[in-house]
């Protein structure tokens, strides 16, 4: 919740004074106050595991399963000899034969036989992977575990290092594999019990396949008894065993006898009450034409053309149903987007109506069937509107003229309930899968196969492709802490278009789509992979697609400086944002607007990294330059003035900080009457730069003024943004920050209440936001006398940021400060100590000596060592005279603004010693 530059938490803290007492104070998530730090924290036992834990969607017995008896005495001849080494098999196979449905029946097995963790887990995509690991960590409860998006990889490789220890039985399986190298999934690598087992599925059967211990295990398709009692066994579950006829053998035969095959067979038989016989002289009539539809690649074991075959027998049937006309292009759309699930929403957007309404239109017998547009070459001008289609906008340039979703001339649209409806229908017909129970915007799956025959026999291949990227574009919320598993959906199927689309990615509106994911990672706390994205975009930026300088190239790296960033990697981030700097200044000029919004990005890269003077420099240039070119009080100026001021703010100058804030306050003042009866005005910027006077009117002392304020900026921000909205949670967080500011603790600490909950629903429990709301909380619980739950809270913030942040994040050290006063106020001289003591170097090489939050660092181990000292003054002043001369050694020379507290406490420490050393020389010391 950093909506609102130079406002943060009240999570801030002092240390206590020598008389026993302390206080707190942090504002703009920035400490005001010592930070003390100490080495041991107790963490509450979690509840017990439920045992067995299953994670993942394992695929139910399809109908007629036949159990593969041959196959799965291969399966357990390659589990035998392995000795304690995990035991890895794959299941390798063409497409179609069934791999998927015999490891789910294995799984099911495993799970009956005792295992007591089990993994299932769609492996063409390695981040779903990290996703099911990570969500079976959090489940087993392994150790250091986080359970939040943002921590996705690091929790799965928790779960990977689990496995390897435990004495319980698991299974993971990998089902669809890839690709075996470095790109792909997560592999479980060891059982130091020898109890674990990996069950994968694959296509391939080359070396890749086979390294690193794993064992190939063919599946090929079904023996003609297995395909004969399939057949028999599905149409008398169906009430129609009389369609068995003579047939059978020759139609399961000219099959190829795959399961797939045969299923979209069966479906076909029992849709249309036809016996075999009767299919299969449409299905020879049929394959004549489809010769060489697949590529050789994609037939490994030469069945590809018997089941394209099938799938257009299945479609042709599905087409007459009702909805008629609408299940063969809606079957294409799907085959572009994520095999193992995209969102059921997908197909009650405009866009998918709209196109499912022309698809119709132009088959129809009696009406015009125009001839498709030429696929684009980077000639094209616009889209069609005559023929009511939408085009493909090549050249990058002309995007920011454009529409989202230019509306298309043409028929009406089809209904949201005909588009739902044509999915029942290609359920039926084993098209797609649409299961009752489905994993949240997961709930249309296709089979690969399926998609692929789909794909290949589209003939308005790239009007399909279009239908869906306006459609994945449209569905994409416009906050992404709206529905952040929606979101992930929306990526996974971007990806797979993409991939569709090769070079026609360039194109309107896939840039879109591609900046739209590259933006989700980031909220979604996938750093490293939106480094990927981002990195891959500044590339193809270079590689001539949009000249330097261009204002999507400026955002574009932006966007990478973010990602690096928040990766962990800030030097990175400044070197990009020193070339995007560079390169502005060049083509604009030192003054040009993109110039200095181009170096006041630099200069958050400079505070990300630590170099605090240089981006206090720079941001002093940037306030000279917009006071010459746009005077003293204008908007951009005072905006320039408020950065300014964080930058000091950051460097622990809050004196020269609040300085600054104190202008940007007498520069909004006069309009602060007008802006607040005004509600057309508010923006989220003015909202922004109004809660940032209400801070300063709380840091000058005027926390009534500041109350009034805030209270009428937080019932601005729900009107103009939502409840949810991250500055509306931003704004009540000030307010409750006004109240503690008041001395109102009692009203401070229920407002931390309520917006905690609320936090954690809309952010989740470990996003940064809801990690400073816990801080503030437990602030106000030690404030009121709630110590117990403040250590517990305080406890809590503490472990998530030294495993997400790292010890030299200023957040930890700032929470590791408040954990010592927590500490403190319990009593806990010793525990406190040894944190402050612990931290304190860490404030000196990441700070710097000089710096505030190092110098009340030193404070806060020299006030717990005075503390201690005089407990142990009558019985060991031996140890007493020991804390009192660590006391005066930590505190060194005097400096900054603290200097009075600094010879008060130099006054304590040498009183101790010189009463120590009385005591031990006096004759009744031992």
């Amino acid at each position: 919740m950093n909506g609102a530059a130079g406002h943060g938490s009240s999570s801030g803290q002092e240390p206590p004074a020598p008389g026993g007492q302390s206080h707190n104070r942090i504002s703009g998530g920035t400490f005001h106050g010592p930070v003390l730090q100490a080495g041991t924290v107790y963490v509450t036992p979690p509840p017990e595991v439920d045992w067995p834990v299953v994670v993942g969607d394992v695929p139910a017995a399809a109908g007629a399963f036949q159990p593969r008896a041959a196959v799965r005495e291969r399966v357990e001849a390659a589990r035998a000899g392995r000795g304690t080494a995990v035991l890895t098999q794959v299941l390798t196979g063409g497409g179609g034969v069934g791999k998927t449905q015999l490891a789910a029946d294995l799984a099911r097995d495993a799970l009956a036989a005792g295992v007591e963790v089990l993994v299932w887990a769609p492996a063409r995509d390695p981040l779903t992977v990290l996703r099911l690991y990570a969500e079976a960590a959090a489940l087993v409860r392994a150790p250091g575990v986080s359970g939040t998006a943002g921590r996705t990889e690091p929790d799965a490789r928790r779960f990977l290092t689990w496995l390897s220890g435990t004495g319980r039985r698991w299974l993971v399986v990998l089902d669809d594999v890839a690709d075996f190298g470095p790109d792909g999934p997560l592999w479980p690598g060891s059982s130091r019990h020898g109890n674990g087992r990996v069950l994968a599925t694959t296509r391939q059967r080359g070396a890749h396949a086979s390294g690193g211990g794993r064992a190939l295990v063919p599946v090929g398709a079904y023996g003609p008894a297995e395909a004969r009692t399939y057949l028999a066994q599905r149409l008398a579950g169906a009430g129609l065993p009389h369609l068995l006829d003579d047939g059978a053998d020759a139609l399961a035969a000219e099959l190829g006898r795959l399961p797939l095959a045969l299923g979209h067979a069966a479906a076909y038989l029992v849709n249309r009450q036809l016996g075999c016989s009767a299919y299969l002289e449409l299905f020879r009539e049929r394959t004549r034409p489809l010769e060489g539809v697949l590529p050789p690649d994609a037939d490994t074991e030469r069945y590809g053309r018997p089941v394209t075959g099938a799938l257009l027998l299945a479609l042709d049937a599905a087409q007459r149903t009702e909805p008629r006309g609408l299940a063969a292009p809606a079957v294409r759309l799907a085959a572009l987007l994520d095999p193992d699930g995209h969102p059921r929403a997908l197909w009650t957007t405009a866009a998918v109506r709209e196109h499912l309404a022309r698809q119709r239109a132009a088959a129809a017998p009696d009406g015009a069937d125009p001839a498709p547009d030429p696929a684009p070459d980077g000639g094209g001008d616009g889209p069609d509107r005559a023929a009511g289609r939408r085009r493909w906008w090549p050249g990058r340039r002309a995007r920011a003229a454009l529409p989202p979703v230019p509306p298309p001339a043409g028929p009406p649209p089809v209904s949201a309930d005909e588009a739902l409806a044509v999915l029942s229908v290609l359920h039926a017909y084993h098209l797609v899968s649409v299961p009752a129970a489905a994993a949240p915007h997961r709930e249309v799956t296709v089979h690969a196969l399926t998609a692929r025959a789909a794909r290949d026999t589209d003939p308005d291949g790239w009007e399909s492709r279009l239908a869906v990227a306006f459609a994945l574009y449209e569905l994409w919320p416009a906050e992404e802490h709206a529905d952040h598993r929606l979101s992930a959906s929306l990526r996974s199927s971007t990806s797979v278009l993409e991939e569709h689309l090769g070079a026609d990615r360039q194109y309107y509106p896939m840039f879109l789509l591609h900046d739209r994911v590259g933006i989700s990672l980031l909220h979604a706390g996938l750093h490293a992979a939106a480094v990927t994205h981002w990195t891959g975009a500044v590339a193809g930026l270079s590689a001539g697609a949009v000249a330097e300088g261009d204002p999507e190239w400026i955002a574009t790296r932006h966007n990478l400086a973010a990602a690096l960033e928040l990766a962990g990697d800030p030097e990175r981030a400044v070197d990009v944002s020193l070339e995007t700097a560079r390169v502005a200044a060049e083509r604009y000029g030192p003054d040009d607007g993109p110039t200095l919004s181009v170096l006041d990005v630099l200069g958050t890269s400079l505070l990300a990294a630590g170099r605090s003077a240089e981006a206090v420099a720079l941001r002093e240039h940037l306030l000279s330059r917009h006071e010459a070119l746009f005077g003293p009080d204008d908007p951009r100026t005072l905006g320039a003035c408020n950065n300014l001021a964080v930058a000091h703010d950051r460097s622990g100058r809050h004196d020269r900080a609040l300085a600054l804030w104190e202008r940007v306050a007498t520069g909004l003042a006069a309009e602060e009457a007008e802006k607040a009866e005004d509600a057309a005005a508010d923006t989220p910027r003015s909202l922004t730069l109004r809660l940032n006077l209400a801070v300063t009117h709380s840091r000058q002392g005027r926390p009534e003024q500041a109350r009034a304020l805030g209270e009428r900026v937080l019932a601005a921000s729900v009107h103009l943004l939502g409840e949810d909205h991250p500055d509306t949670l931003t704004a009540r967080a000030a307010l409750a920050d006004f109240h503690a500011a008041a001395g109102r603790e009692a009203e401070a600490a229920a407002a931390r209440a309520g917006l905690l909950a609320d936090a954690e629903r809309v952010l989740g429990p470990e996003h940064p936001d809801t990690l400073t709301v816990r801080g503030d909380l437990a602030v106000s619980y030690r404030r009121t006398g709630r110590t117990a739950e403040a250590v517990a809270l305080a406890e809590r913030v503490l472990r998530v940021r030294l495993r997400t942040l790292g010890l030299t994040h200023p957040d930890t050290l700032l929470t590791a400060g408040n954990l010592v006063n927590c500490y403190a106020q319990q009593g806990r001289t010793g525990r406190a100590l040894r944190l402050a003591e612990w931290v304190l170097p860490v404030k000196r090489r990441v700070l710097g000596a000089e710096h505030v939050g190092t110098v009340t660092g030193r404070h806060a181990v020299a006030v717990l060592r005075i503390r201690r000292g005089r407990t142990l003054l009558a019985a060991d002043p031996a140890r007493a005279a020991a804390d009192a001369a660590a006391a005066l050694a930590v505190l060194g020379p005097a400096a900054g603004p603290a200097a009075d507290d600094h010879e008060l406490l130099r006054g304590a420490a040498a009183e101790l010693l010189d009463r120590a050393r009385e005591a031990a020389e006096s004759p009744g010391a031992s």
